[in-house]
């Protein structure tokens, strides 16, 4: 299979990351019925064990990374199942009494540390999508008589736990084998409780790597092409809300640490060991989830030709339609933060003294903090700049929203023709969504505070 390079990694198309995740449960799949079975193969995070060859060869990556003093009690499967590049349960700092949810627990080992830290009045979760890892992890559990730990089957991209659930974030080099790296951060930010703490080991390239290497199935399910370059990891987290992030090395790879795990990639290790020598690393990654009262700085500016990718990655990732969206966004308005489009809304202007508000959208993590009311705000202005004395929406899920802004439920077959004539009236939206409209004519001028 062909992989994209740095910066594509969260553009693959929908078969290419189907069969990237499908590659990657099957290989890790293979990992825990080793460990089952008593295969001492099993451990591995580089080319060696499940992630290439299946030779004992010592990974650079994944060995002496627990020392015995932290796993005495711990089930040696636990251990011999760890396919990490760190230790996150060392450098957490977890306190009594805290929540922890560990992305791709694997075996369970850094489930159990976790819960060994947190003590009775805490918690850990360890989310992972395969059924042998799971399996492994509960019978770990159960060896180890932990009883404050549960095991959650789902994908990093979807946690299956409700916002603000845990205090921290761990995870064990497997953030990098996902293909959209900021869902996985963005549901990572979304579970944290405000103040919240994202604590993760993971493979960091510092600079380019080959192309070859980034395009290679066996190094990204081994934790190196699909690793992020370090600033594009912490600017990255900065786009998705968090604060204080910071990146640090504790293990830089050499050429011949690179020969070891370039073994059985189908890459020469002498042609490409010299390239990544010093470029490939395992770090600590921080970072903090705003706490309750810190709001972050919102800009609502008129949108851009140059923001219509991420206007329509936003509209996208929130279900709503792009059909009608013009490419120049001519009367749309977007909201900012940290210079990312994180809200959108617009106005379709079809001729008359009606038009449409649409695509009004936030992103969920900036919600419930006015955003929504200042686009739409602004939108109103326009519009009555505009000249518009009528102006509709058509929604499936914010009826009571839009009644506490002004907006009144209309018949849809009351609607001017030349809106219900619009790509949204006429197949964009359900037969289902409910029709609204706000009367401008009697009112001055708007501002947010209206909203």
């Amino acid at each position: 299979m062909t992989l994209p390079l740095l910066g594509q990694m969260n553009n693959l198309d929908d078969a290419t990351a189907t069969d990237l995740k499908a590659s990657v449960k099957a290989k890790y799949g293979q990992a825990a019925r080793r460990v089952a079975e008593n295969d001492t193969a099993a451990s591995c995070c580089g080319s060696s064990g499940c992630c290439g060859s299946t030779t004992e060869a010592w990974d650079p990556i994944t060995a002496n990374l627990y020392d015995e003093g932290q796993t005495a009690g711990i089930p040696a499967e636990a251990l011999l199942a760890s396919l990490g590049c760190g230790n996150p349960t060392a450098l957490a700092e977890l306190h009594e009494g805290e929540f922890v949810l560990d992305l791709g627990s694997g075996g369970g080992i850094d489930v159990l540390l976790s819960a060994r830290r947190v003590g009775p009045n805490g918690k850990a979760y360890g989310l992972d999508m395969t059924d042998e890892m799971l399996a492994l992890a509960n019978e770990n559990k159960r060896r180890a008589g932990a009883t404050k730990v549960e095991g959650l089957k789902g994908e990093i991209e979807h946690i299956p736990l409700p916002d603000a659930a845990v205090d921290v974030i761990i995870s064990n080099c497997v953030i990098n084998l996902s293909a959209d790296k900021r869902k996985v951060l963005s549901e990572a930010f979304r579970v944290l409780k405000p103040g919240g703490r994202f604590a993760v080991s993971d493979v960091v390239v510092r600079g380019e790597t080959p192309p070859d290497v980034r395009r290679n199935m066996e190094l990204w399910i081994g934790c190196v092409a699909g690793a992020l370059e370090e600033q594009e990891f912490l600017a990255l987290l900065g786009e998705i809300g968090f604060v204080n992030a910071s990146l640090e090395p504790t293990r830089i790879y050499t050429a011949q640490d690179a020969d070891a795990f370039l073994a059985g990639s189908g890459l020469d290790p002498a042609t490409f060991a010299r390239d990544i020598d010093g470029k490939v690393m395992s770090a600590f990654v921080r970072a903090t989830k705003p706490s309750e009262g810190a709001q972050p700085d919102i800009g609502i500016r008129e949108a851009r030709v140059s923001d219509i990718a991420n206007v329509q990655r936003l509209l996208t990732e929130l279900q709503l339609p792009l059909d009608g969206v013009p490419e120049s966004l001519q009367h749309f308005y977007v909201a900012t933060a940290n210079d990312r489009i994180v809200g959108v809304a617009g106005l379709e202007l079809v001729g008359g003294d009606a038009a449409l508000l649409r695509s009004v959208a936030v992103d969920g993590q900036y919600r419930s903090i006015g955003i929504a009311s200042r686009l739409i705000a602004s939108v109103v202005a326009d519009a009555q700049l505009a000249g518009v004395t009528d102006l509709y929406l058509l929604t499936t899920s914010a009826r009571e929203y839009f009644a506490r802004k002004g907006f009144e439920v209309v018949e849809r077959s009351s609607v001017p023709k030349p809106l219900r004539d619009t790509a949204e009236f006429k197949g964009a939206c359900p037969d289902s969504a409910t029709a609204m409209v706000i009367r401008l004519q009697d009112r001055v001028l708007v501002d947010a505070r209206l909203f």
